[in-house]
């Protein structure tokens, strides 16, 4: 049975965000509901029993779904390895920070530095996600190094900053300085990307299906069909997650860069986009 927690009222924010590190299936998986109430969660200074905040219901297992509003609530399944964690509600900041494993699903929008540091794992966000999607943590090299997000809305600015492998795709539009510094991986957007993507970008793929402004560091490598993004298509869909049909239909404009830093990634496009 899964563990349940319904929230009971949603908290006046503190100074800081509320740090939710202990809603994770590692942390909460064959605990008792005794024992599930007596977790801490840290308000502000001071830490406040999870039984406070939360009616919880059934126990043991490492399925987890949490009801409510949890924008004030910080790192939601952090550092999660294993397991399933469902949020019908939005999430606060750094939502799967550290996420190494199982799946996170947020019914609702999540907040900015979402999947910091993921190495593993799917995070899925049914609505729209903040800015410093998938950011390296803070003095790490490098960014999102494995796993898969999947955001139903669309995302802020600077996703994918320094991102070493994995895949990210967004249905939706994704804000300036994406993918900046770019090692590998795969950046698939079916909305619009602003400006400035791919700035020093080594290797990877970006996928604007609605196009973006390339810099001009960013040199023509002719148009033409790329049967290998079926592959990738078909794994979406199989996630339950909408390919549109235009992407599978199009002949993309490959632009290779960013030549400044002699670096061989790509940039693709529908040929005809802008």
């Amino acid at each position: 049975m899964p563990i349940l927690l319904k929230l009971k009222r949603r908290p006046a924010p503190p100074a800081a965000p509320i740090d939710a590190s202990s809603l994770c299936p590692d942390r909460l998986a064959g605990l008792g509901r005794r024992e599930v109430e007596r977790l801490p969660i840290l308000v502000g200074r001071s830490d406040v029993p999870l039984g406070e905040l939360f009616q919880v219901s059934g126990d043991g297992g490492e399925a987890i779904e949490v009801e409510g509003d949890l924008s004030p609530f910080a790192l939601v399944g952090a550092s999660m390895s294993r397991g399933r964690l469902v949020v019908r509600g939005a999430v606060g900041p750094r939502a799967a920070a550290r996420m190494r494993g199982g799946t996170l699903l947020v019914d609702g929008r999540a907040g900015d530095h979402a999947g910091e540091g993921m190495t593993g794992g799917l995070l899925r966000i049914r609505g729209d996600a903040g800015d410093h999607l998938a950011a390296p943590v803070p003095g790490a090299p490098r960014g999102m190094n494995r796993g898969t997000i999947l955001i139903d809305g669309s995302a802020g600015r600077m996703a994918a900053a320094r991102m070493r492998r994995g895949l990210i795709a967004i249905a939706g539009d994704l804000g300036e300085a994406a993918a900046c510094g770019m090692l590998a991986g795969s950046l698939f957007v079916f909305g619009t990307i602003g400006r400035g993507a791919g700035a020093l970008l080594r290797r990877g793929t970006i996928l604007a299906l609605g196009g973006t402004a390339p810099l001009p560091t960013f040199l023509p490598a002719g148009s033409q069909r790329l049967p290998f993004l079926e592959l990738f298509f078909d794994a979406l869909e199989s996630a339950a997650f909408p390919v549109p049909a235009p992407a599978r239909r199009a002949a993309y404009r490959r632009l290779v860069g960013d030549v400044s830093g002699r670096g061989v990634g790509e940039i693709l496009m529908p040929a005809g986009t802008s």
